[in-house]
């Protein structure tokens, strides 16, 4: 590997600067508002077809296989750029919608799947039959180099930071706004990326020493791991696993097990299937981990299938399954290879960690697509949920459809505002709160549609009539609660002579956080005041009790059990304290 010959630098040079130019163009279409950041779908599809195309190519480009590998990499990126369009898709309308979960997953995934692919496309390119040692070797020269890169690009950047800071202090700030301009910052960083890919392609053997080095603490790393992992089940007889399940992320902490189990026994054993990197006795106790692994599968199968039933699928739990899925499929091949092959279950290691590669690329491409939609999935399971009553309308979380599931999430909403526009008021107008823009100047002003939304929320009594200024009153309570409405499911106003005075007040009622709460209005002179009620006495409601209805609740005014105390101009009000 380290004999084959690289393009010419000028050449890779330029691919890092048309990259930067190209991510100049997109970073000023959504500074400017033009196209594509008008069109999310065409944005995504760029932005994945710019991040993707050059850097597989920068990362795997070799003289003489040119076009071998542009063949195969540029279809592939073009595929990644295909999902990233509907991707795009699934952020529309875009002021209605939180992408950012929905990136932050996207990018990931194909990370991995852009790591995953370069990897037999450098090996198919390369001539050679298709081995895991290759594709150990590929994957640590691919993934250093990466990182190293980084590295000496971040150093780049804090170099300029460094100039600028200098001459800022002398007062000369042209280096300050320069560095700050994108026209600049995003070809720099991109020649500097582009000039560290070529260092470090250069210096294969190092790449190969600080691989072995890894390796070396990785050794010492698995006997810990397959330790920790034998104990672990040794203990879970005595334990039971009801302390696993009440902590809510107890299947997490087993994959994240087996996760590690299966990369620290690929990372020691598989750079070449014939090493005993361990004494005979400890290489076998290892077998025991890694027999385990399967039935830490079947835990967090359970686990995982237990909050399934209890709260339906989500996008975490969608993921979840994925991977336990590619987890248990590699441990149960593990075990099949030592059940077989004994003390040579490392050739079986190799034949498994081959295909199971392609798997894996597979699943991530699959999962980013329509046909497998992790939001389309959830919005399913939620709202059958709902229809068959094992989920009620109050306890839907609304935040979650919001800033979770993007479109998917976005329709479903619509779908429940049409659904129980006349028979709930107060979801249309906790929904409609959830797409307030809260931050922004809007904050200070309420439509009348939104007010007039209030008014049919509150449930008021029939032939009840409201004073003059109660209902401005009223909204501007609205204004002031901001993005709390959408946490409240019920809304009641009752009249009521609090204080025997013979003027009528107004009390109103609200239910969020599993309680209820209250607020008076009084008329003081000609204008409404609103007041806070402290809630001195009651048990606490939990969440296995029905949500009640606030307009069949009894408001009954009580004298307080001591008067206030006067002590010239100032009173006090007795409050109870605990000892």
């Amino acid at each position: 590997m380290s004999g084959q010959q690289q393009l010419p630098r000028s050449m890779m040079l330029l691919l890092a600067l048309l990259q930067g130019l190209s991510l100049y163009l997109l970073h000023q279409s959504i500074s400017f508002d033009f196209w594509p950041s008008t069109q999310p779908e065409w944005l995504f599809f760029l932005y994945s077809l710019v991040f993707v195309a050059p850097l597989t190519l920068l990362l795997s480009l070799e003289k003489g296989q040119e076009l071998k590998l542009a063949l195969r990499l540029v279809p592939f990126a073009l595929l990644v750029a295909v999902l990233g369009f509907y991707a795009g898709l699934q952020v529309t309308p875009l002021e209605h919608i939180s992408y950012e979960p929905l990136l932050f997953g996207f990018i990931f995934s194909m990370l991995i799947a852009s790591f995953k692919a370069l990897l037999y496309i450098q090996q198919q390119a390369s001539g050679m039959p298709l081995s895991y040692n290759l594709l150990f070797l590929y994957s640590w020269r691919n993934f250093l180099t990466l990182g190293l890169s980084l590295l000496f690009t971040l150093a780049v950047w804090a170099v300029l930071m460094l100039w600028a800071a200098l001459f800022k202090v002398i007062q000369i700030e042209f280096f300050t706004d320069l560095f700050a301009k994108p026209w600049f910052y995003y070809p720099t960083l991109n020649l500097a990326f582009g000039f560290g890919v070529l260092i470090f392609r250069n210096q294969a053997s190092v790449i190969d020493t600080i691989t072995r080095i890894h390796q070396a603490l990785m050794k010492f790393l698995l006997v810990i791991l397959a330790l920790v992992s034998v104990l672990f089940m040794l203990a879970l007889p005595f334990t039971g696993l009801e302390p696993l399940w009440k902590t809510g992320h107890g299947s997490i902490l087993i994959l994240w097990l087996q996760a590690l189990m299966l990369f620290f026994v690929n990372a020691v054993y598989q750079a070449d299937t014939d090493s005993r990197p361990y004494p005979l006795w400890l290489h076998r106790a290892i077998y025991l981990a890694i027999v385990l692994l399967p039935v830490y599968s079947l835990i967090a199968c359970y686990g995982l299938m237990l909050r399934v039933e209890q709260y339906g699928w989500s996008v975490s739990r969608c993921w979840g399954l994925v991977l336990w899925a590619v987890l248990a499929l590699f441990s149960v091949g593990y075990l099949w290879g030592i059940l077989k092959k004994r003390d040579l279950w490392l050739k079986h290691l190799s034949w498994i960690n081959v295909r199971m590669g392609l798997v894996l690329l597979a699943v991530i491409l699959l999962v980013n697509s329509p046909l497998i939609d992790f939001r389309k999935i959830t919005v399913q399971s939620q709202m059958a949920r709902l229809e068959d009553g094992r989920t009620l309308l109050a306890d839907m979380d609304l935040r979650y459809f919001r800033h979770d599931l993007a479109k998917p999430g976005y329709d479903a909403l619509q779908q429940l505002k049409a659904r129980y526009s006349e028979t709930d008021p107060a979801l249309v107008l906790r929904i409609n709160t959830l797409y307030k823009d809260w931050l922004s100047n809007k904050r200070v002003n309420t439509s009348s549609q939104q007010e007039q939304q209030l008014l049919t929320a509150l449930k008021l009594p029939k032939d009840l009539i409201l004073p003059p200024g109660l209902e401005e009153a009223l909204f501007a309570w609205q204004k002031y609660k901001g993005w709390q409405l959408s946490l409240i499911s019920q809304y009641h106003l009752r009249p009521i002579d609090l204080n025997n005075d013979g003027v009528q007040e107004y009390v109103l009622l609200t239910y969020s956080y599993d309680a209820i709460h209250a607020e008076l209005f009084r008329l003081n002179g000609s204008v409404w005041q609103r007041a806070s009620f402290a809630l001195i006495s009651g048990a606490d409601k939990s969440k296995e009790q029905p949500e009640p209805q606030l307009d069949t609740l009894e408001l009954k005014p009580l004298a307080p059990e001591w008067p206030l105390l006067q002590i010239a101009d100032q009173k006090f009000q007795v409050q109870a304290t605990r000892d």
